[in-house]
């Protein structure tokens, strides 16, 4: 079993910390953020007290206003959405795995029926018609998905060279990623990801012990082995192939710390968790004070970044990266991510998806190749799952900020986490506001 995570922190004093006192407001330290805007602002020491007081009664529009503040105004009747041009598409190139994950959101790969695999006049259809619809001197992103996408390796090679054919006859910039178990990766897979400057997520959950109990081979061997030394040859091609890690999160792996140390030994420098909420066969999921523990593990990672980063010192942890990238831009999120908007999924029956999380799964089909993406059950979809629709975060402070969450997981399982990502989004906002005042500099890259 994992060890316990060490509480740095009163946890549960965090938590209540970041409940929602006020729809429109929130504070962290002395940073408040106007919640409908998603915009930030850093208060003077002696008006923190004064404008929470004013929040816990009712009246902290006013109080800001004071400041010389203003909140947005309020949100118009939700409107219904019209989908844009697909962008982004996935692949399940293999809906077949060579592991045996307990927990895998796709039913150890198969998504719930027969292992299969896309035979080329599926891959071959997709990609003409993503790139056909996107005119001269746009861009679109390819992503190879499973099961375990190695599976199904000639067809990726026949993929991208039909991509970037097609792609240079109609001069259109496309990319392309992948996201693999590592375990069936050759020297010339590596070649190839690099000649093709791919994006190559690597799904691991800890050092070797843990890795080898969570993420075993259908045999029950471990797969650490086999991903170590396939990592090997990405590793020596980072100049060319953008590299991260994934770990799915579980009861059994809370010792992220251990474990973002451990893949950055391996040689990753980005390492992101994601939590295990929705697994089809209820193994693995976090339930209850599991968020807690999260929570606990999460921020320990993130202080261990902030320490290393303000001392000038790479550190892999990106969760934190991408949450204080995010707040520097202050984008609003009507969802959370882009799935159905301008990104869907292609299983191997030719079936579109609202992402990859929802093949075979009729909450999110969307039409299919022989008949086209179904415009208007994407419309649906998304004026259904928007954040401005969902009562359970009218009155959140973070609803701009989360967007509501991953549609496959709300759907199925509701919102069993926002006490997690309203604490984990309340660190940071501090740490935000260390970063500006101790290292601005290191928001200069972001666009």
């Amino acid at each position: 079993m994992a060890r316990d995570v060490p509480d740095h922190f009163d946890t549960a004093a965090l938590i209540a910390a970041s409940r929602p006192k006020d729809p429109d407001l929130h504070l962290s330290g002395r940073m408040v953020l106007a919640a409908e805007t998603a915009a930030l602002y850093a208060l003077p020491e002696t008006e923190v007290a004064a404008l929470a007081d004013a929040m816990a009664k009712g009246q902290g529009g006013a109080a800001l206003e004071r400041l010389g503040l203003t909140l947005a105004p309020a949100a118009p009747p939700v409107p219904e959405i019209t989908p844009g041009p697909v962008r982004a598409l996935a692949l399940t190139v293999s809906q077949s795995c060579n592991l045996a994950c307990g927990y895998c959101y796709a039913s150890g790969g198969s998504f719930g029926g027969p292992d299969t695999r896309m035979d080329w006049p599926v891959a071959q259809k997709a990609i003409d018609r993503l790139i056909g619809d996107t005119p001269p001197g746009g861009s679109v992103k390819i992503a190879f998905m499973g099961g375990e996408p190695m599976l199904a390796r000639d067809l990726i090679r026949q993929s991208v060279d039909h991509a970037n054919r097609r792609a240079a006859a109609r001069a259109v910039s496309v990319g392309f990623s992948i996201t693999t178990n590592g375990t069936l990766l050759r020297d010339d897979d590596a070649e190839f990801l690099a000649q093709n400057r791919f994006a190559v997520t690597v799904s691991l959950d800890g050092a070797k012990a843990t890795n080898d109990r969570l993420r075993p081979l259908r045999g029950g061997q471990g797969s650490f082995a086999l991903v170590a030394r396939g990592l090997a040859p990405l590793v020596a091609r980072a100049d060319r192939i953008s590299l991260s890690a994934r770990v799915t999160v579980t009861p059994d792996n809370l010792d992220l710390a251990e474990t973002v140390g451990a893949l950055a030994d391996l040689g990753f420098q980005s390492v992101g968790a994601s939590p295990m909420i929705n697994a089809p066969t209820g193994k693995g999921t976090l339930q209850g004070d599991d968020f807690h523990r999260l929570l606990a593990a999460m921020v320990e990672c993130g202080q261990d970044w902030l320490t290393a980063t303000l001392a000038g010192r790479a550190h892999p942890f990106a969760n934190l990266a991408t949450a204080l990238t995010e707040l520097h831009r202050g984008k609003v999120r009507s969802h959370g991510c882009g799935a159905a908007r301008d990104y869907l999924s292609v299983d191997a029956s030719g079936s579109y998806s609202a992402c990859h999380r929802f093949v075979n799964d009729p909450l999110g089909r969307m039409g299919d190749l022989v008949s086209g993406v179904d415009d208007r059950a994407r419309a649906d979809f998304l004026t259904e799952r928007q954040v401005e629709a969902q009562e359970a975060c009218s009155k959140c402070w973070a609803r701009r900020l989360c967007g509501g969450g991953c549609h496959q997981e709300v759907l199925h399982v509701g919102r069993p986490a926002c006490d997690y990502v309203r604490g984990w989004l309340h660190f940071a906002i501090s740490a935000y506001d260390r970063m500006m005042t101790e290292r601005p500099d290191w928001f200069d890259a972001i666009g």
